[in-house]
């Protein structure tokens, strides 16, 4: 039961910067120093990102399929130890997380709409 409210605590963290801390982007777009070491989905264009204190986040679109965003992260990760902690599909979005020492990395993924770019959210957050 802990696990589950931990994973539902950092959903809630990435779906409240989402809705309420991101802005409009103007310039050119900084990756935030914790998340430099995962990579984006090849042809990935960032469109929002912050850093606050334990966590970082960024928005990334790209035309791709979302199940093949999910598979990339899935198996990046993977090779980079990190552990798969949860995943979940419900309608048009995907959510995995996954564990490494004492940090918990989120990706939810928007499918895509016909004919147009995938939207993806990646979350970084030390425990």
């Amino acid at each position: 039961m802990g696990k589950s409210l931990e994973v539902f605590r950092l959903a809630a963290v990435g779906v409240f910067c989402i809705l309420f801390c991101i802005g409009p982007a103007f310039g050119a777009i900084d990756i935030p120093e914790k998340l430099k070491d995962i990579p984006l989905y090849k042809g990935s264009k960032v469109l929002h990102a912050m850093d606050m204190d334990a966590t970082a986040m960024l928005t990334a679109t790209v035309d791709a399929k979302s199940d093949a965003i999910a598979d990339f992260y899935k198996n990046t990760m993977k090779a980079k130890g990190w552990k798969v902690a949860f995943q979940a599909e419900q309608e048009n979005v995907k959510i995995m997380h996954f564990q490494k020492d004492k940090q918990v990395f989120q990706i939810t993924i928007q499918n895509e709409k016909e004919g147009g770019a995938t939207t993806y959210n990646l979350v970084i957050t030390a425990q």
